[in-house]
């Protein structure tokens, strides 16, 4: 089996002590049977910074016209997936980010539900490990 790397970024939206999650349809992985909720994120196009790669997914996957906080990640996180004939090594910077105007654009077709959630909900929802420790760290829990 090959051992293949992909980077990718998203955003950690906070509004109002909430946070903006997506549930994504079915993903590459051949591990996810169904749709799943994580953060708005996705693969760095050729030539584009991690930062504007995550401005540019948030906006394309939620149709939220935001900015970054820091240009600095606020988290990053590694895990491998299998896809049909590959083994995929991942790594995802997470930007903090505010939101300028929502909902100015209908959300991509690889979305299924966007939701604003306090924490609990959010804990609840997220299907990933990975996705729970940074909501833990974002809200200091």
């Amino acid at each position: 089996m090959n051992l293949k790397v992909d980077f990718a970024a998203g955003g950690i939206v906070l509004v109002d002590k909430k946070i903006l999650i997506v549930k994504n349809k079915k993903g590459e992985s051949t591990d996810d049977l169904e749709g799943w909720w994580g953060y708005p994120k996705g693969h760095l196009e050729e030539g584009e910074s991690p930062s504007a790669a995550a401005v540019r997914e948030v906006n394309e996957e939620t149709g939220f016209v935001v900015e970054l906080k820091n240009e600095k990640p606020i988290a990053e996180s590694r895990y491998e997936i299998n896809q049909v004939k590959e083994k995929v090594s991942k790594t995802v910077w997470f930007y903090e980010m505010n939101v300028l105007k929502p909902f100015e654009n209908e959300p991509d077709d690889e979305i299924l539900e966007i939701a604003v959630v306090d924490y609990e909900s959010a804990l609840n929802l997220l299907k990933h490990e990975e996705d729970k420790k940074i909501l833990r760290y974002v809200f200091n829990k």
